[in-house]
C-alpha cells in the first residue's frame, strides 16, 4: 500500500508521560528480548495503562517483538481493530494537524496534545478513570504521525476489547501475566490489556 501521501512524521524528545516509572526515564531496554533501545536505532512501541494518575502496566517492545505479538493476535482481530479505529478515529483531521505543524520549530510543538484526549471520545486524561496511550519512539525522540501517539480511555478500551476475538484475550491475558505477574482476576479486566500490539 503507497503512504507516500502522508505528511512526513515529525519527531520530538520523548515526553515524560512515556517515561519508566521504574528508571524514571525513557525506556533502555526492550520488554521481550532485552535489545537496548536508546542507542540501537531501532524503533520501539511503548505502551502505558493507567488508572487514575497511576500507570498500572507500562512497557517497551521493538519492532521486531511488535511484529511477532501481532502475529500471535487472530486475524479476525486484526482486522476488528482496525476496522474499530479507522472508524471512529479522524485521521484525516490528524493528517491535516501534522501539515499545519510544518512550520512549527520543534521546541514550540506541543507533543501532549496528541495524547491528552482520547482519540475516539474526546475525552480528556484528568477526566478518565482508565487509559492507555501509547507511541512509537526512535532513540530518544517520539514519532508524530497520523495514528500515534495516541490515548484511548473508558469506554472506547470497553469498545475494542468487546471486538477482540477469544484467542486474542486469551494471548493478552497470558502476556500481562506472563510480564507483569498479575493474577488472572486482574487480566480479565479489559483495561489492563495491551490493545495496540
Amino acid at each position: 500500500m503507497d503512504f507516500s501521501w502522508l505528511p512526513q512524521p515529525r519527531f520530538v524528545p520523548i515526553p515524560r508521560a512515556f517515561y519508566s516509572l521504574e528508571s524514571d526515564g525513557p525506556f533502555e531496554r526492550c520488554l521481550q528480548c532485552d535489545t537496548e533501545l536508546l542507542t540501537s536505532g531501532r524503533p520501539y512501541l511503548i505502551e502505558r495503562v493507567f488508572r487514575g494518575a497511576e500507570p498500572i502496566i507500562e512497557y517497551a517492545l521493538c519492532e521486531a517483538c511488535v511484529e511477532k505479538a501481532q502475529q500471535e493476535l487472530s486475524q479476525e482481530s486484526r482486522e476488528a481493530v482496525a476496522r474499530y479505529l479507522s472508524e471512529r478515529i479522524d485521521f484525516a483531521a490528524r493528517i491535516e494537524h501534522i501539515r499545519s505543524l510544518q512550520d512549527v520549530a520543534d521546541e514550540d510543538l506541543d507533543a501532549e496534545s496528541w495524547f491528552d484526549h482520547c482519540a475516539v471520545s474526546g475525552q480528556s486524561a484528568a477526566d478518565s478513570r482508565e487509559r492507555q496511550i501509547a507511541a512509537w519512539c526512535q532513540g530518544s525522540q517520539m514519532r508524530i504521525d497520523h495514528a500515534l501517539p495516541l490515548m484511548l480511555a473508558g469506554p472506547a478500551l470497553e469498545e475494542l476489547q468487546a471486538v477482540l476475538s477469544e484467542k486474542t484475550r486469551g494471548w493478552m491475558n497470558d502476556f500481562v501475566s506472563d510480564n507483569f505477574g498479575m493474577p488472572p482476576e486482574f487480566c480479565d479486566e479489559p483495561d489492563i490489556r495491551p490493545i495496540l500490539l
